[in-house]
């Protein structure tokens, strides 16, 4: 769930039925969020044109800038991303591939 104004992403832990306020500076007006691969959660950015990803528990990992809404395939191989400008819409969509850090 998502708060616009006060820059604000909410996780709720079905398991342990907590929720925890995810606030972060790359996290600005979000407006979509969905299931990232490997327990991740990516969200829009509208403020900053980007695609934040996070960890569940809300620890940042990256930022993605492009324009606008998300969408991740069922299999969590594809992103796709689209915009909201007027006259300029646009679709991208990306492989994702998951890279192991040692």
């Amino acid at each position: 769930m998502t708060d616009k104004f006060a820059h604000t992403v909410y996780m709720y832990d079905t398991v342990k039925g907590t929720s925890t306020a995810i606030t972060n500076e790359n996290i600005q007006a979000p407006r979509g969020v969905c299931v990232g691969p490997g327990d991740t959660v990516m969200v829009c950015s509208e403020n900053m044109n980007s695609v934040v990803h996070l960890t569940v528990d809300g620890d940042f990992l990256s930022t993605y800038f492009v324009d606008m809404q998300v969408c991740l395939s069922k299999d969590g191989t594809r992103l796709a991303v689209t915009n909201c400008a007027k006259g300029a819409t646009k679709l991208q969509l990306y492989k994702i591939l998951l890279t192991l850090n040692n």
